[in-house]
């Protein structure tokens, strides 16, 4: 039975919390929001919060995403209880470290890109020789092929979007991440095919179709910024077909070494 209910609108949810501690209230604190219809839940025990779900979240995290509901109603279930206890924190250190979260989560959000900004993976290893990633950044940093925006890749990383949003932040913070294209690294590199006579017996036809176009364009007189542009392809295809072939044994570098160690490792 429901002995008190409400909108978020006109009752801010810290404000609800420390009221239900303060009255030392036992039972469940439930929260539809507004827009979603998404069902979260707050578990008192005499004052105490001791549960709290907010799908996907239980716990602490499940409090700081229900921190960020602004609008929905909410109803007070007299005596409802939760057998698992999931939080151990008081709740003015709870609601202040949530709050503190929201506002780092604003300013991360501000100082985000647009989110049809197509981002780019930082090719010059002298720019991020020192940075350690965690696994979730690798994951999300695989995600970065130079064509899918910033919307596309919170969507694809299979986390929740704030996650992905600190992560993107941190990443573009490192350089790991670029916002502007800039190919032209690819001008100061000359290639050409390596001659049958002087190459391994061993060598396997090339594989792709785009491989097989770079060789006739590898020329020794044309960079690869030129060759890029005139088979109108995507620059880390470009790459990755051309560190193939000269691992194949297909091709060797006429100028620009310094360069290709430096963008293409």
């Amino acid at each position: 039975m429901a002995i008190m209910q409400g909108d978020l609108s006109e009752y801010a949810l810290p404000d609800l919390l420390m009221f239900l501690q303060g009255m030392r209230k036992h039972g469940q604190l439930i929260v539809e929001h507004a827009h979603t219809r998404i069902s979260a839940g707050v578990f008192f025990d005499r004052g105490e919060v001791v549960h709290a779900y907010c799908p996907p979240r239980e716990g602490v995290p499940a409090i700081h995403q229900l921190l960020r509901w602004e609008e929905g109603r909410f109803a007070f279930l007299k005596g409802a209880t939760h057998r698992e206890r999931t939080i151990d924190i008081d709740l003015h250190n709870l609601l202040l470290d949530g709050l503190r979260q929201i506002d780092e989560q604003k300013v991360i959000e501000e100082r985000l890109p647009p989110t049809n900004t197509v981002l780019h993976v930082q090719r010059d290893s002298t720019a991020v020789e020192d940075v350690r990633l965690t696994q979730g950044e690798w994951r999300l940093l695989s995600l970065i092929n130079g064509r899918r925006s910033l919307q596309e890749i919170i969507e694809m990383s299979g986390r929740e979007e704030m996650d992905s949003q600190r992560l993107v932040y941190s990443l573009i913070s490192s350089g790991l991440i670029l916002t502007n294209h800039d190919d032209s690294y690819l001008a100061a590199i000359i290639a050409e095919r390596i001659p049958a006579a002087a190459a391994a017996h061993t060598r396997a036809s090339p594989p792709t179709l785009l491989a097989n176009l770079l060789i006739k364009h590898l020329d020794g007189r044309a960079d690869l910024r030129q060759v890029r542009y005139q088979l109108n392809c995507h620059e880390s295809e470009l790459v990755e077909e051309f560190n193939l072939l000269k691992r194949t044994g297909w091709v060797r570098i006429v100028s620009g070494h310094d360069v290709y160690e430096r963008f293409f490792r």
